[in-house]
């Protein structure tokens, strides 16, 4: 089986990754252990990050949360320091997804922020999407994609609730 990749992303119900500040400080009453975050990564080889997204992890504490992946961080300039198995590409969305296979057999998670997470879908790079939506009204913030350039058909695979209101859906990004 070849590898995917992935969109694994939380939603507020109005369509927010984040708050307006870039905040997810929203999301912290939602463990993502609950919701088979740990079985999603053992299928994940390799992390795909924009840089402004990976500024922003930089800054929630000491340790690396993909410090066991490979992490490609697109960026465009130079970068102060990288993360254990971490390599900054410069050539767009195609080549840090390109490096990420080429560096693991497993599945590319393209974690975000939007900007890449749009790229990778308007490239049609992206195989598989789990959305988690989250139940909370934001009102504004950054939106979990903004203006795809090139419309795709998504095939649902799937429809999980959980107890506190979160639902899973899972889809397929159509070829073709």
């Amino acid at each position: 089986m070849t590898s995917r990749v992935r969109l694994y992303v939380a939603t507020s119900i109005d369509g927010f990754i984040a708050d307006a500040d870039g905040g997810v400080d929203w999301l912290e009453p939602y463990q993502p252990a609950s919701y088979g975050y740990r079985e999603f990564m053992q299928e994940v080889g390799a992390v795909v990050i924009g840089r402004r997204t990976f500024e922003q992890i930089v800054t929630f504490g000491d340790r690396w949360p993909y410090a066991e992946k490979r992490t490609i961080i697109v960026a465009s300039q130079s970068l102060r320091a990288l993360p254990p198995n971490g390599t900054a590409v410069s050539g767009g969305i195609a080549a840090a997804v390109k490096a990420a296979r080429d560096q693991s057999s497993r599945d590319v998670w393209v974690v975000g922020g939007a900007v890449t997470m749009r790229s990778a879908i308007d490239a049609g790079l992206v195989d598989l999407i789990d959305i988690f939506i989250v139940p909370v009204l934001l009102g504004r913030g950054i939106p979990l994609l903004g203006s795809l350039h090139v419309p795709r058909t998504l095939d649902l695979d799937g429809i999980t609730t959980f107890q506190d209101g979160v639902v899973k859906l899972r889809y397929n990004v159509a070829t073709k």
